[in-house]
């Protein structure tokens, strides 16, 4: 039996279920390191738990089982985060080294795989050693990998001739295996991002990608004990319901046994299995710690008589057979009921031991407290500790404690100061104070709003990072051709023809007519991107109808680019304010924001500083999603035009948002006296007087409001800036009134709908646009169900978000039956205080209710899609969407961007009706909603729809008609050749046509899939010069393997047209048996080029002959073995010659 301190102890042990517990068995492993077992309430608990304990041990030391609590949910698609998380916990259990578990009731009572046959699960690589490739990949297979053509997610495996790569959940990226012959050449991570290998690894542990995995023994004893149920069940049973059982069983059973393995399998675990195994017997601890044994006792019960009734149901509906178990009992969980302790969170015994552990009480909001709240605990004869982990937060509590004259000592980790006050560069996630030994930490949470990011639960499960293939083609999607129109892309095909292979884009025009467009002339074609959901109409081949709309669209853009060009020399004539370099105190007011920039935030704030102290006049749009921490850099370009006696208005489209901005300014800038007055309807009028007053005297420095600041009753005394938040969301009218207020002042407009790329460079000099593409640290992933909807999952759902005091956004996007459904929930969930929001409420309407839901007077919003953008709800954490398949995805993601706002787990079900059969393009969506929990990464989903508003929403509407009719690729092509030339006065000349020479060049199918094929061709398409052609082929090495001859023969080829695309080519000819190169007039004028070329062409005098006729020098080279290297060798010639040439006379 263990010596652990806790033994000795008398009664039981009061302590708070997150801090205490977390400082207790910190300083227990420190003293006694054995292997401890915490188990607490909840999933909420267990992770604040584990993410406390973080601070002080290793993530070597301390193991996260969770589990999902919402029974009925799981059963229909679990989290596979969770999931993720679990798999890594069991392998790092399996693990030498004492650690401590942190885990809740629902993942305790899971019954896992037997830790033998998971340990036999794992499966080690080492470089040098030797294995067969195929049985590597069906293993693969049967441990629940899922197969791909390219990795971009955890749990999943590629194969591509002699290259495997895999991604399992104890590496934090993916793997690249490079095999030659059964012998491993190579083992190397790669990025998921660009697919390109970095570093070289020995060896390599793939752990298990489910935790239903069975060996092939148990697997076959399941099986035949499940028979042998079914059929006592069935006989039971009339006929037609036995048979709707069987059928259910044995799909579930065929699953099994190919080793499908969905959430909804886990039903028959606990069956399966020959005896039951916990968490707790992955290692052997010395102690199981249960925080609050009521609310255990309670929450245990509650899960098995939800799993006892949820069975049942299944039970009548024929869905499953008797005996099963989704929990184990409490004993067969915990093993050895003596190892077990309980804890208390209230006395109940004299001999019960206190270990008090208080939050920590501030003086106030912010850094501004630092002082007041130091000085009343040193008064109160405390230690007090400063944990500042970030070199700026440091520096600002040292300068705020030396004005106060208060003395401190530096500290090295946990030491304690020999006098009262200490800093040290602790990281911790909050604060605490120790009541029995006086000592108080306090955390950056406390004195800085900052809360820690512990990453590491975020971030078992990799998402999809950015994935090409939104741009990339799929057959059955729409292109456009730059002289033949939109038609629709079926297939890519490999034809013969004479003998050479060649890969065309086959594609389909209106009236039954295809085009065959060789691949190597990719860049005439485009993917077609209109508005989402809108179907363009196809194009004819013959009739010359394409040219006529090109041509009268290219007529509006022309006129749209004199436009553009002409507002853009209008304002640079205007002087504004140049505002002053930053002084000594900007530096102070950014110092005070705890987070450390994103370098987007970074690069943004420079180039905004940097237009505000030039003459000219600022107008400058700042994009980024939501939650991405515009506000914060619109707060500092402020501040400095405020520190230059300067008054700056923020404009918001909503009296919420204008709300939430005030509230959060007026913590922002609390310690520097600055003066904030806000406008709205919600405003008293006598209030609002005064501050007109006060505005126009000069006195107020930041006013925030609504379209009421337009207002002619307004004047300010001399505003500097002017920051518009979320500019498309006026009207017409107040547009135009932001307009004159524009005139003579600088201009700051925030914008979440991201702008295409193209366009920023047709706005360049026009608008400029800095852009925050990164997310923040510390943001929880969103777990993301895709499941069919029922009702009392949805009513378990709703329920259990309320009791965890949550708030649950619930998207019906009918409003003629929106109302219906509310007071459905409302009849249903006696606690629901339910508000319902739709677009054709008025919009005072509208704003009443969220700001009741802001307040949480509310506490469920009943809405359709209008849920707002930019509103700030940290507390809702639930999000349910009905039809989800009839959204758009950029619809998906930002109504899905609407929770996980706070630091708890967020989750969002997106529910689809159960018999309804899906399109593809709907199944598509949902699919990469849920693989993109990762925050900004939908950004790259929705952006290419948000672009194509964006677009709209600068250019207008008849623009975003024409970005309609012809694509937007196609569209910025026209607009910024355009822009183009009327800077510089010089049309685009048409780049020369690649050359197509009768050699078997191609990629052939066994290289690579069909859908890589176009992203290859694609990529070969925009190499610029050799450098880039190198890196080229080193990658196409890298992912795909060895490289075969016809491939090499399509670089060959891509080299050549690099060389004959410069100016010294005047033409390429291929004849059946020679070709004729013409040189240009340039080349032929040099004097004495003729002889010099002769000799630069003697190794190949064999095979060619030069001729120089009408001024004009020819080569004529006859095709004889491997003539194209030979073609190769003689224009590189030419050109390093003619480069010696011109750079000589330059």
């Amino acid at each position: 039996m263990s010596t652990s301190p806790l033994w000795t102890k008398k009664g039981h042990l009061v302590v708070d279920d997150t801090i205490g517990t977390g400082l207790l068995f910190a300083s227990l492993f420190h003293e006694d390191p054995e292997n401890y077992a915490i188990i607490s309430n909840n999933l909420y608990s267990a992770q604040k738990t584990y993410e406390f304990l973080l601070n002080f041990l290793s993530e070597d030391q301390v193991v996260f089982f969770p589990a999902d609590e919402l029974l009925r949910a799981e059963s229909l698609s679990s989290s596979r985060e969770l999931m993720a998380q679990r798999l890594y916990a069991m392998g790092q259990l399996l693990k030498p080294g004492k650690k401590i578990l942190v885990t809740h009731p629902a993942a305790l009572l899971r019954y896992l795989p037997d830790p033998q046959e998971f340990k036999a699960g794992v499966l080690t690589l080492k470089k040098g050693s030797k294995t067969d490739l195929e049985d590597l990949k069906s293993r693969l297979v049967e441990l629940g990998y899922r197969r791909v053509n390219k990795i971009d997610q955890s749990l999943e495996f590629a194969s591509r001739g002699d290259i495997l790569d895999i991604f399992s959940v104890n590496q934090t990226t993916p793997i690249r295996i490079e095999f030659f012959d059964d012998e491993i050449e190579a083992i190397k991570e790669f990025d998921i991002a660009t697919q390109s290998s970095e570093k070289e690894i020995d060896s390599l542990d793939i752990l298990p990608a489910t935790d239903l995995y069975l060996s092939d023994e148990d697997l076959a004893s399941f099986a035949h004990r499940l028979k042998e149920r079914l059929e006592d069940d069935c006989q039971t049973l009339p006929q037609d319901p036995a048979e709707i059982l069987k059928e259910n069983v044995d799909r579930d059973l065929e699953d099994f046994v190919s080793r499908n393995y969905k959430p909804g399998l886990y039903k028959y675990f606990g069956f399966a299995l020959n005896k039951p195994f916990s968490i707790i017997d992955y290692f052997d601890p010395e102690l199981i710690f249960i925080s609050g044994k009521e609310s255990f006792v309670s929450a245990t019960d509650l899960l098995i008589n939800e799993a006892h009734t949820y069975f049942s149901e299944l039970q009548l509906q024929r869905m499953i057979p008797s005996h099963l178990e989704e929990y184990m009992e409490l004993d067969e969980a915990l093993k050895d009921p003596r190892k077990v302790f309980y804890g208390l969170k209230y006395a109940a015994d004299p001999s019960d031991t206190f270990f008090t552990i208080r939050g920590v009480v501030t003086a106030g909001n912010g850094i501004a407290a630092l002082v007041p709240t130091v000085e009343s605990y040193l008064k109160n004869d405390k230690k007090v500790i400063l944990a500042l982990n970030e070199p700026h937060q440091l520096e600002t509590a040292k300068s705020f404690l030396d004005e106060a004259k208060i003395p401190y000592e530096i500290l090295e980790g946990f030491a304690l100061p020999s006098g009262a006050l200490g800093i040290t560069t602790l990281a911790l996630s909050q604060g605490f104070e120790i009541a029995d030994s006086g000592i108080v930490y306090l955390s950056s949470a406390e004195l800085f709003g900052h809360r820690l990011a512990n990453t590491r639960f975020t971030s078992r499960f990799k998402d999809a990072t950015i994935l090409k293939s939104y741009e990339d083609l799929r057959p059955g999607d729409y292109v456009v051709h730059e002289y033949n129109g939109i038609g629709q892309f079926i297939e890519i095909k490999t034809l013969e023809v004479e003998g050479v292979h060649r890969d065309y884009l086959r594609i389909a025009y209106a009236g039954n007519e295809t085009l065959y467009v060789p691949l190597e002339q990719f860049r005439l074609v485009r993917k077609y991107s209109g508005r989402e959901g809108a179907a363009p109409k196809l194009s004819h081949l013959t009739g010359g109808d394409w040219a006529k709309k090109k041509a009268h669209i290219k007529e509006r853009v022309n006129e749209l680019a004199d436009r553009l060009i002409a507002l853009y020399g209008q304002r640079a004539k205007q002087t504004g304010f140049a505002f002053p370099p930053d002084d000594e105190l900007q530096q102070k007011f950014e110092n005070e924001f705890p987070y450390p920039l994103t370098a987007d935030q970074d690069r943004s704030l420079k180039e905004i500083k940097s237009d505000m102290e030039k003459p000219e006049i600022m107008d400058r749009l700042l994009c980024g999603d939501v939650g991405f921490g515009k506000t914060e850099i619109a707060f500092r370009a402020a501040f400095k035009a405020i520190s230059a006696g300067k008054q700056v208005a923020l404009l918001c489209p909503t009296t919420l948002l204008a709300r939430q901005h005030y509230e959060v300014a007026l913590e922002r800038f609390s310690s520097f006296g600055v003066h904030i007055a806000i406008f709205s309807r919600l405003i008293p009028e006598a209030l609002q007087r005064q501050s007109m007053k006060a505005v126009a005297e000069g006195k107020v420095d930041l006013v925030i409001g609504t379209h009421r600041l337009l207002s002619e009753e307004i004047v300010f005394k001399d505003l500097g800036l002017l920051i518009v938040d979320e500019e498309q969301r006026f009207g017409v009218e107040q547009k135009e009134k932001i307009k004159e207020l524009k005139t003579n002042v600088d201009v700051l407009t925030l914008t979440a709908t991201p702008i295409p790329r193209t366009m920023q460079m047709s706005l360049v000099g026009i608008r400029p646009l800095s852009e925050i593409n990164t997310a923040p640290e510390s943001r929880m992933p969103i777990q993301t169900y895709v499941t069919p909807y029922k009702q009392d999952v949805v009513y378990e759902l709703v329920q259990r978000e309320l009791a965890r005091n949550g708030q649950v956004f619930y998207v019906h996007n009918k409003v003629m039956s929106i109302y219906a459904t509310a007071s459905r929930l409302a009849q249903a969930i006696p606690g629901a205080k339910i508000g319902v929001v739709h677009g054709q409420m008025e919009k005072d309407e509208i704003e009443d209710v969220m700001a009741k839901f802001y307040d949480a007077e509310l506490n469920v919003l009943v809405c359709t899609s209008i849920v707002e953008n930019g509103i700030d709800i940290p507390n809702a954490n639930m999000l349910i969407v009905e039809d989800a398949d009839t959204f758009g995805l950029s619809q998906l993601y930002q109504i899905k961007g609407r929770v996980g706002r706070g630091d708890r787990i967020a989750y969002a079900y997106l529910m689809y009706k159960p018999q309804k059969n899906m399109n593809e393009d709907a199944q598509k969506r949902l699919q990469a909603i849920q693989e993109f929990t990762e925050l900004g990464s939908g950004y790259k989903i929705a952006q290419r729809d948000l672009m194509i508003r964006g677009a709209g929403d600068i250019l207008g509407a008849e623009q975003a008609g024409f970005i309609d009719t012809v694509g937007l690729d196609l569209y910025m092509k026209l607009l910024n050749e355009a822009i183009e030339e009327k800077k510089t006065g010089v049309p685009t000349p048409e780049p020369k046509p690649n050359k197509l020479f009768n050699i078997d060049a191609y990629i052939p199918k066994g290289y690579a899939e069909t859908s890589d094929k176009i992203e290859l061709y694609q990529e070969l398409e925009n190499v610029k010069d050799e450098k880039e052609l190198q890196a080229y082929q080193k990658h196409m090495r890298d992912v795909y393997g060895r490289l075969p001859d016809e491939v090499s023969l399509l670089i060959a080829k891509k080299r050549i047209d690099l060389f004959t695309s410069q100016e010294e080519f005047g033409s390429v000819e291929e004849y059946d048996t020679y070709v004729d190169i013409l040189m240009s007039d340039s080349f032929s004028r040099i004097n004495g080029i003729g002889s010099e070329l002769f000799n630069a062409m003697v190794p190949y005098l064999s095979m060619l002959k030069v001729t120089f006729l009408e001024k004009q020098l020819r080569l004529r080279i006859t095709k004889q073995k491997d003539w194209l290297k030979s073609l190769e060798s003689i224009v590189r010639a030419i050109h390093v010659l003619y480069i010696k040439h011109t750079e000589g006379t330059m």
